[in-house]
């Protein structure tokens, strides 16, 4: 049987061109090869109510993959699941293997990996509960060696090194760079902040949370900003906030590059706009004060700033010669 899969970003541009010509639903499916039904479920479903544009395929997309991360994990959708694994952990001292195998074994309805359970274990729910305390080695933080590894993913599924990304031409716009930066009094508020190589020019959204669910929709707002032919690389950092990288990839096409551990200066841009940042708002800042407004005027000067590499001219005026304007894209 022919196993299921999400429209494509492609596939819904081709919908909405035939949508927009009259065409009905069984004659959609019929050029795309999806079934009538699916092609109503499309439209209902990922269609932005909040737009009098109607559906719009790079919408839809968004729209599909949040409701993807609201799904969440096995466990946390299925609770008879989920109690039994607390059970069998804290009381008969079960471990991942074990629970996962005898659910194997016994053709269990629900049946689940032990990667998954450890990553459960792992989890914030999972350590609020302190479950970690009753596995053989009671760490409270995972250990790396047995943490899921593809050739050394460093955790981070689909991971792309650097050292595959294609060469990026100084006179090539579209290739951004992506980090997280923190203050003092709160260890989850953060600042995603993202620069455009080749203008230098700075963008920054305010989170309330470093979790990746979070992290990549703030990514993809980002980015969207951006008209699709004008998008081309993200490059990131190791960091768990970005473990769902891959939803970038999904929704706009864009391919995400990973710097080798330790080495921030393969993201240069990024970095050196941080200490920039931290003119307007320093590092002992308390976090817990800082609002929207503040960090787009601090945003608003930094890209101002004359730099010495565009013959002190300032990104926003390198971003101004771009004419992202004629593209009806880049917001303010």
């Amino acid at each position: 049987m022919k196993q299921y899969t999400h429209l494509t970003l492609e596939e819904r541009e081709k919908l909405y061109l035939m949508k927009n010509n009259n065409m009905s639903y069984a004659k959609i499916g019929l050029a795309l090869g999806r079934h009538p039904s699916t092609v109503r479920r499309e439209l209902e479903r990922n269609t932005d109510a909040s737009r009098a544009l109607g559906y719009l395929p790079d919408s839809a997309n968004t729209i599909s993959a949040q409701r993807r991360i609201g799904y969440g994990s096995k466990i946390s959708r299925h609770p008879q699941l989920k109690a039994m694994i607390i059970n069998r952990i804290s009381l008969d001292r079960y471990s991942p293997e074990m629970i996962a195998g005898r659910l194997k074994d016994e053709q269990s309805r629900i049946t689940i990996s032990h990667e998954s359970i450890y990553q459960y274990i792992y989890s914030q729910e999972g350590q609020e509960q302190k479950l970690y305390q009753y596995l053989m080695r009671s760490r409270p933080k995972r250990n790396k060696k047995y943490g899921r590894k593809v050739g050394s993913n460093y955790g981070i599924p689909h991971r792309v090194s650097i050292s595959q990304r294609p060469k990026i031409k100084a006179e090539e716009f579209g290739h951004f760079e992506g980090d997280l930066t923190f203050f003092a009094g709160n260890s989850s508020i953060n600042l995603l902040t993202m620069v455009e190589r080749k203008t230098g020019y700075f963008m920054a959204d305010l989170n309330d949370s470093k979790h990746s669910d979070k992290i990549v929709i703030a990514l993809l707002n980002t980015l969207r900003q951006f008209p699709r032919k004008l998008r081309k690389s993200v490059t990131l950092d190791n960091g768990g906030e970005f473990v769902l990288h891959d939803m970038i990839r999904q929704v706009l096409g864009v391919p995400t590059y990973f710097c080798h551990p330790g080495s921030p200066w393969e993201k240069p841009y990024v970095e050196t706009s941080h200490a920039l940042l931290h003119r307007f708002i320093p590092k002992k800042t308390d976090s817990r004060t800082l609002t929207k407004v503040q960090v787009q005027q601090a945003v608003n000067k930094l890209n101002n700033l004359p730099r010495k590499r565009f013959n002190f001219k300032t990104p926003s005026e390198m971003m101004a010669r771009e004419n992202i304007f004629k593209y009806g894209a880049l917001r303010a």
